[in-house]
């Protein structure tokens, strides 16, 4: 029987700074285990939402705040999916102490395109040309609303990626924003650029479109009319 695993955010209001700042903390429960941990980095308090688990407002502050709160929940509950795979019981503390030093490293999809479309940028003129660019640009607003709208995330592990992913994006990108099959090749194909780039880098150590089969619109071949083969040969 699955043990709930449940992760709540929290600000030690307690340790209120002069600019208004709190430390920002965690709290796994695992059945009646329980443990804390620190995120490492601190919180508005006066613009943090217990229920959320979040700061609110757009501000540049609050969305790397909350970032880093969508990437440490998401890797929690992935380490927490791969150690109940391979034990009978998982408890808190076991669990944090699998991923304190990783929350910070850890590799996530977007930040990698993102780091990966600024050195690309930097080479446009010299060995890198603006239509690849764009395209780039193009596959990361597209993986960014998917994200949002699939798993309301900002980001995602690259670890949490599989082959499942790639239909839910596919089918995301069919039903919601209605593309043609060979516009979403185009964008398969590019985000396999990204995965592979990932993979020699060591980033991650498997192919997650391993086995997919990118489809495309068999071009029709119209067949000529006699009198539009006599204008050919002229």
């Amino acid at each position: 029987m699955t043990t709930e695993l449940k992760v709540l955010f929290y600000l030690k209001k307690n340790q209120l700074k002069k600019d208004g700042l709190s430390p920002l903390m965690g709290r796994i429960t695992i059945g009646k285990t329980m443990c804390q941990f620190s995120l490492k980095l601190d919180a508005d308090a006066g613009l943090w939402d217990s229920k959320a688990g979040k700061m609110t407002g757009k501000s540049r502050f609050a969305l790397d705040v909350n970032r880093q709160i969508d990437r440490t929940n998401l890797l929690i509950h992935t380490r927490y999916r791969e150690m109940e795979g391979n034990q009978n019981r998982v408890t808190a503390l076991e669990l944090k102490n699998a991923i304190q030093g990783i929350a910070s490293t850890q590799d996530t999809l977007l930040s990698y395109l993102d780091e990966h479309n600024k050195s690309f940028s930097e080479r446009i003129g010299t060995d890198r040309c603006t239509s690849t660019y764009n395209k780039y640009l193009y596959v990361y607003k597209r993986l960014q609303s998917f994200l949002r709208h699939k798993y309301n995330l900002t980001d995602i592990s690259f670890k949490a990626l599989n082959y499942s992913f790639i239909e839910q994006f596919v089918f995301y990108l069919q039903v919601e924003n209605e593309f043609k099959t060979n516009t979403i090749s185009d964008t398969l194909v590019t985000l396999r650029r990204i995965v592979k780039k990932a993979i020699n880098k060591g980033i991650i150590n498997k192919d997650l479109f391993f086995g997919y089969e990118l489809e495309r619109d068999k071009a029709r071949h119209k067949n000529l009319i006699k009198e539009e083969l006599i204008r050919l040969c002229r």
